[in-house]
């Protein structure tokens, strides 16, 4: 996942199409615009190739890389809102999947945030 990560961070400014998330059915899972997908970057990088990354498909992808439909969606899935993102946010997104404790710090700090708030409006009205 690191090496992914790291070839989207090559031209972090590159638009990266997203693709439907896999409760989607039918071929709505495809790609959501005619851009390069971040499973087509992994796909066309022969080291991932010659590892074992075996085609294109989400399944592929999916098992490749030791993923449940949860962290994969989290990764390469978007939204009729927003179909595309750069590619320095995916390679992020592959990051926060691979290594979640930054992310998870983060939320437990808006939590801890939020209780001492109302804590302290309780205390006061």
């Amino acid at each position: 996942m690191l090496r992914w990560a790291t070839l989207l961070e090559r031209d972090p400014h590159q638009i990266i199409g997203l693709l439907s998330p896999s409760w989607a059915c039918g071929d709505a899972r495809g790609a959501m615009v005619d851009r390069l997908s971040a499973i087509d970057v992994a796909w066309n990088d022969v080291v991932l190739r010659v590892m074992g990354s075996a085609g294109r498909p989400r399944g592929d992808a999916k098992s490749f890389f030791g993923l449940s439909d949860a962290e994969l969606d989290r990764i390469v899935a978007g939204s009729w809102r927003c179909p595309v993102r750069p590619a320095w946010q995916v390679a992020a997104r592959i990051s926060n999947v691979e290594c979640p404790r930054l992310e998870n710090r983060i939320v437990g700090s808006v939590v801890a945030l939020l209780l001492v708030i109302c804590a302290i409006s309780y205390w006061i009205f």
